[in-house]
């Protein structure tokens, strides 16, 4: 048992190791442009120690990204397993919180991802997961959605946060994932002209 629990550590300090490595070659070299050389180099360890864990660089990037949506999903869900009620104007939705927290905890990941977004589809895939997100939100508290179809509800909630997920990363984070949360529940909360001042 214990051996087994060593053999497993080692495995995913070798994982970590390697994905660590690629996002710090991901700034400087476009994705076609890196090859697994670049990575075992930048890692130090052999190209042999790299494909006991991955095919290649597009199975080490999926494996990053889906490692990272899967525990993503998982926070959310211990997050929101109880809510039963829309959020209050003075908390911030639980899915704005958890995204933001988690964004920040997976800083260097997110800021390739989202600023660089080096295999082309990383936003459309985090795009799908808000998405599917708010979707089970309307589910799971029964609401009726009348007013707006849909799609293009969830179209704006996903593309909207995503934008400002992209802001908030590329200005160094200047607010704290609360602050941001918060807000974004706020104008979900009034709608974009009571949120300009207006008097609908």
């Amino acid at each position: 048992m214990n051996d087994s629990r060593g053999v497993d550590r080692r495995i995913l300090r070798t994982r970590v190791m390697i994905s660590e490595a690629f996002l710090k070659i991901l700034p400087q070299k476009s994705f076609t442009e890196i090859s697994v050389v670049d990575i075992v180099e930048q890692a130090n360890i052999n190209r042999s120690t790299f494909y006991a864990h991955f095919l290649d660089k597009d199975d080490l990037l999926n494996s990053m990204v889906n490692a990272k949506f899967q525990l993503l999903e998982q926070l959310l869900a211990e997050r929101n397993a109880h809510l039963e009620n829309l959020p209050s104007f003075n908390e911030p939705d639980p899915i704005f919180a958890v995204l933001f927290e988690h964004i920040l905890e997976h800083d260097e990941f997110y800021r390739v991802m989202v600023l660089i977004n080096p295999a082309g589809n990383f936003n459309s895939r985090l795009n799908e997961v808000i998405r599917e997100m708010f979707l089970d939100r309307i589910s799971q508290l029964g609401m009726e959605q009348k007013e707006v179809p849909l799609d293009i509800l969830l179209d704006h909630i996903s593309f909207s946060t995503i934008g400002i997920i992209h802001k908030w990363l590329a200005d160094s984070k200047v607010y704290s994932p609360h602050y941001m949360a918060l807000q974004l529940t706020r104008i979900a909360l009034l709608g974009t002209y009571k949120a300009m001042g207006a008097s609908v």
